[in-house]
């Protein structure tokens, strides 16, 4: 009979009819206070038995908006002070070049129209006195453009390309022990002209008065 009014009525209309039934049974009793805990107990249980069974999970909605900003938190504390690091080795002190030892560079010009380049180089480190120049390919230049030396108390100059120039073999400067100035002449001077190298110094060492030779520690 239940089956039957709930497949008409529905399971709210169910609900509703087991009340009313129960509501005409208790008479007084429900109009002056409702159901008992009994009572309901039996609503429930039948309303649980007639129910139907859970319908599948709909599908997500939309996603709503980005909600506004919100404030910014407060400042977090200062953090700690780390440890402090170990002293590094001593950089160099030398502004002279040292007996004996060798500095390298590079040297490059690039022009058009000029009969003439000037090639400007600037020594690391100073030379000290008696340091003069020698030709690539001489024993005082026995290195290459790509691993340039020179012999003790000479500079040489390594030229690792050239195209349209002649090297002049001259060198210019005021003072010798800082840098020097030399020369590329063009050839065609409507023409792009080019050169690039290396060069090498390498400091005299002291000389024994006795021997009259370089000692070099």
């Amino acid at each position: 009979m239940l089956k039957r009014i709930h497949n008409r009525l529905g399971t709210a209309g169910l609900v509703v009819a087991v009340v009313a039934l129960i509501a005409a049974v208790a008479g007084t009793a429900f109009a002056a206070g409702g159901l008992t805990k009994k009572q309901e107990k039996q609503v429930v249980k039948i309303a649980k038995k007639y129910s139907g069974k859970q319908g599948q999970k709909g599908d997500a909605g939309p996603a709503g908006p980005v909600g506004a900003k919100g404030d910014a938190g407060s400042k977090g504390d200062t953090g700690s002070q780390g440890p402090e690091g170990k002293e590094g080795p001593p950089g160099p002190t030398e502004t002279v070049l040292p007996p004996g030892k060798t500095m390298t560079g590079v040297w490059s010009f690039r022009g058009k129209g000029e009969a003439a380049y000037w090639i400007n180089i600037s020594f690391p480190l100073r030379l000290p006195p008696g340091v003069t120049k020698a030709f690539e390919g001489s024993p005082e230049c026995p290195g290459s453009a790509s691993n340039p030396e020179a012999a003790r108390g000479h500079y040489c100059f390594y030229t690792a390309a050239i195209s349209n120039a002649v090297d002049q073999n001259t060198a210019y400067s005021p003072d010798n022990s800082s840098g020097l100035i030399f020369e590329f002449s063009s050839i065609e001077e409507d023409k792009l002209a080019s050169a690039r190298g290396t060069w090498a110094a390498t400091a005299r060492c002291p000389v024994d008065p006795e021997t009259d030779e370089e000692v070099c520690q």
